[in-house]
């Protein structure tokens, strides 16, 4: 089995990240910690339709949002994640102004961007390590910034976000003898609208519950099956 060398790399950028951004703090400006959630969500926004677009089957996509983000508010995933790093944070020494709403969206585009969950997909296939790379040159720079306002907060996002791509990674692995280029493409859907989701809520022109959508994720390959099954017996 391969060394996932790009998602070692892009968590490595998240933790040292956040290192760096605190130990920098005063020579990162306050315009730009204020202009950087904006900018990054806009270019979510435009990252997460381009993923959208490449569905495959977007009624399945549909489906498996709406089912998720259904099961997600059902099982009050946001509010538990919520909980739990407020137990760990609670152990830091935090800025005075620090914003758990802001913090929990970075966790969010950290852990379950489209980009970085299918980039660690495609390591998982391929062992092909170029997405994963680029996308720890952008999350190390990210991290600095907000590490800046959040301190060592941000630096903590590199655990949960190591747990979720290695479930990814090995999904991948154990999905490869059935993955169809459909399913591929409509969870690179699927993931699109977590992105737009959070990049909505990350230029804070609406509060998506992003956390309880991540059930679609999972969804959207047995719907996938379902949907291919369903149009082969002429349904």
């Amino acid at each position: 089995m391969g060394i996932p060398y790009g998602l070692i790399c892009t968590c490595l950028g998240v933790a040292l990240g956040g290192m760096l951004g605190r130990a920098l703090r005063r020579w990162i400006r306050d315009e730009l910690r204020e202009k950087l959630p904006m900018l990054c969500g806009i270019t979510a926004i435009c990252s997460g339709i381009l993923s959208v677009i490449r569905a495959d089957q977007m009624p399945v996509v549909t489906f498996s949002v709406l089912l998720g983000g259904w099961l997600g508010v059902l099982l009050r995933l946001e509010q538990r994640v919520r909980n739990g790093f407020g137990w760990v944070l609670g152990k830091l020494s935090l800025p005075e102004d620090f914003d758990m709403e802001q913090y929990i969206t970075i966790v969010a585009v950290f852990c379950c961007s489209g980009f970085g969950l299918y980039g660690v997909m495609v390591e998982g296939f391929s062992g092909e390590h170029t997405q994963m790379y680029s996308k720890a040159m952008m999350d190390l720079i990210v991290a600095v910034v907000f590490g800046g306002s959040m301190g060592m907060a941000v630096s903590v996002i590199a655990l949960p976000q190591a747990a979720v791509y290695l479930t990814f990674f090995f999904l991948a692995k154990l999905l490869m003898p059935v993955m169809s280029q459909a399913m591929l493409l409509n969870f690179i859907a699927c993931g699109g609208v977590l992105t737009v989701a959070a990049g909505m809520r990350m230029a804070k022109i609406r509060a998506y519950p992003l956390i309880d959508m991540l059930p679609s994720l999972a969804l959207i390959f047995p719907f996938t099956l379902l949907w291919d099954w369903v149009r082969a017996a002429g349904l």
